[in-house]
């Protein structure tokens, strides 16, 4: 009879407990991946707004606020200052968060520009 039980016990781990802990390590490893995933996605992406805020609170306090106070901020002006906060930001950007951008939301000089844009919108009505 001790036999039969061992044997019982055998085949039911062997084929339920066995295959139970496999899926549950391979459940355990993606849930880990997928975090490691989102903490690196908002490194990234909290990089990447910190370097457009930066870049136009810059432009803005070394160019745009001495033209605005003469009345010389003009569209011509506008794109100046346009160009002058990406480059700010492009200099400050590595490779990894912008392989990131790439991958994540296409054109990185695209969606520097809106970054860029939103940053302002949003700055021109906090104040």
């Amino acid at each position: 009879m001790n036999e039969i039980l061992i044997s019982v016990l055998s085949v039911v781990i062997t084929g339920v407990v066995i295959p139970l802990i496999t899926w549950a390590g391979t459940a355990l490893v993606k849930w880990l991946n997928t975090k490691v995933k989102n903490e690196k996605s908002a490194e990234f992406l909290t990089t990447a707004t910190t370097i457009v805020l930066n870049s136009v609170k810059t432009v803005f306090q070394t160019y745009v606020e001495s033209l605005k106070k003469n009345g010389s901020f003009d569209e011509a002006s506008q794109k100046l200052a346009l160009t002058k906060a990406k480059e700010i930001a492009l200099s400050q950007f590595n490779d990894e968060v912008t392989n990131y951008i790439t991958d994540n939301y296409g054109d990185f000089n695209n969606w520097l520009t809106i970054q860029i844009e939103a940053t302002i919108d949003s700055l021109k009505h906090i104040k």
